[in-house]
């Protein structure tokens, strides 16, 4: 009777390694406060910024700067640009805002022992 042999791990780590790169290239969502109550997060990959301003969603393109990471969407006339915790949005036509990246670590509620109110219920 011939011994039994194992299966080929090679297909599952071969899955493995897949799913691991594609979740290290997708970065995000970060969220950041920006003046007059407006909201913006962004999560990003290599090539692009999904943000979601004031409850619309946008998808920019990444493009070269040497200074800081820049997506933008020429024809609607829309920019973001990264800077340390800044995220500088710009819309054509309007004034640029300038957010700054949401820690929640150091929310008032984390630094007072309180936690923040779910933003869903939990399922």
């Amino acid at each position: 009777m011939p011994p039994k042999t194992l299966p080929s791990l090679t297909p599952a780590l071969g899955l493995g390694l897949f799913l691991a790169t594609a979740a290290a290239a997708w970065a995000g969502p970060t969220d950041y406060r920006c003046p007059g109550a407006h909201t913006l997060r962004a999560a990003f990959t290599p090539r692009d910024a999904i943000v979601t301003f004031d409850g619309q969603t946008y998808t920019l393109r990444r493009v070269r700067d040497a200074r800081e990471a820049r997506f933008t969407d020429s024809r609607l006339g829309l920019s973001l640009a990264l800077s340390g915790s800044n995220a500088s949005w710009q819309r054509k036509g309007e004034d640029d805002l300038v957010c700054r990246k949401v820690i929640a670590s150091l929310e008032p509620e984390a630094l007072e022992g309180r936690r923040a109110a779910p933003s869903a219920p939990a399922r």
